[in-house]
């Protein structure tokens, strides 16, 4: 079960998880949040509530946070492109908490890919985007070393229709970019990346097939890992998921054939790394297949039904928000925020400052967008 709801009720959801031994805590947020805009943003209405929990701002995340004991349970966030500023408003509550950075566990579901593909989620391109993640991946590599920060969502290309071995094939290639973009980048090997790093595979229709994927999986990342790397890289953390939208293929009462799962996989990724990679084929919308247009061609989301309601509280609270902050402070961090992200600099150090100053998600999230060029299409999804 993901938490949702409004925060107060969220906490409440929490804490008798808590109470009943749960030592993991599924957070979901709302698509506003989830897309970097506050409830009070035009985009935002009839959406906030909508899939999760609004979170605007820190004061939001310490009603969220308020009374866990987060030195001992393991919040995992659903957090697509706005990761970045809910990780660390997440580590700003649980300090104030009394809880170091080196004691907060957890895990923020944190792909670029995902983000891209779900219409432009955040507004930025894929490149921004990957950006971002790596310096997520890089400030927990750093400062939160509990974490897992760093995601592959290949479950989310069963519902539109990709069939096993194209699901597992995308799972590699999209690793290996994160994998060469963290090399690249913050310089990071993959000894260091791969135990921050998951894959989510859809659950197939029957356990066998289930596990068939798993093998593939695993052997097909082991194998394009260690011919790339030259090093023995080990296989992330995985597990399984519902595909939005049910199963992709209907139950098969034969046992499926791992080698031949594996042997299309590899084939499928072959042709990937042709194309030019994960990062290319992703960037011209999968190459003009079925696929790629089933995810563009998606409809909107509905309004949620109480959603005019929670955005005049949420909006109401933001009021309150801006009057009583120090905005000179505000405004010079969110100024250090830009220089940072339009150099090489890591943007969650200025964010950390910003956010604690009370700055927005939707502000932080504006700076960003400002600094690396919006998507063209976003939507939110």
């Amino acid at each position: 079960m993901t938490v949702s709801g409004t925060a107060t009720q969220a906490n409440a959801t929490c804490r008798q998880l808590v109470a009943d031994g749960a030592r993991i805590v599924p957070i979901g947020f709302d698509l506003p949040t989830r897309a970097g805009l506050d409830s009070d943003a035009p985009q935002a209405r009839g959406l906030v509530g909508r899939c999760g929990v609004p979170v605007d701002s820190i004061d939001d995340m310490r009603v969220l946070f308020n009374g866990l004991p987060l030195d001992r349970v393991r919040p995992t966030l659903a957090a697509d492109a706005a990761a970045a500023p809910l990780l660390v408003l997440c580590r700003l509550v649980a300090e104030e908490h009394g809880t170091p950075p080196r004691r907060l566990a957890g895990a923020v579901r944190n792909d670029a890919f995902r983000s891209f593909l779900t219409g432009g989620l955040g507004g930025l391109q894929l490149r921004p985007l990957l950006r971002l993640a790596m310096d997520v991946l890089a400030y927990g590599v750093a400062e939160l070393p509990r974490w897992q920060c760093l995601s592959v969502c290949g479950h989310q290309l069963a519902g539109p229709g990709a069939d096993p071995a194209l699901e597992v094939a995308f799972a590699v290639a999209c690793g290996m970019e994160y994998l060469h973009a963290a090399a690249a980048g913050p310089g990071l090997d993959a000894s260091v990346v791969v135990p921050r790093l998951t894959l989510c595979l859809a659950k197939g229709a029957t356990g066998p097939e289930t596990r068939a994927k798993l093998r593939a999986v695993r052997r097909v990342w082991t194998r394009t890992a260690n011919e790339r790397f030259a090093a023995n890289v080990d296989v992330p953390r995985l597990y399984v998921q519902e595909p939005r939208g049910g199963t992709a293929t209907p139950p098969d009462r034969r046992r499926p054939r791992t080698a031949g799962l594996e042997t299309e996989a590899l084939a499928l990724l072959e042709r990937l790394e042709r194309l030019g990679g994960a990062l290319a084929v992703v960037e011209r919308g999968l190459g003009g297949t079925q696929l790629g247009r089933r995810f563009e061609n998606r409809p909107p989301p509905r309004p949620h039904l109480g959603s005019a309601v929670l955005r005049a509280r949420q909006t109401e609270q933001l009021a309150k928000l801006r009057a009583w902050r120090v905005e000179a402070a505000v405004d010079e961090a969110l100024v250090r925020l830009g220089k940072a992200a339009q150099s090489d600099d890591n943007v969650l150090h200025p964010m950390k400052e910003a956010l604690a100053a009370r700055a927005t998600v939707g502000e932080v999230s504006a700076v960003l967008r400002t600094a690396w060029g919006p998507h063209p299409q976003a939507t939110l999804h």
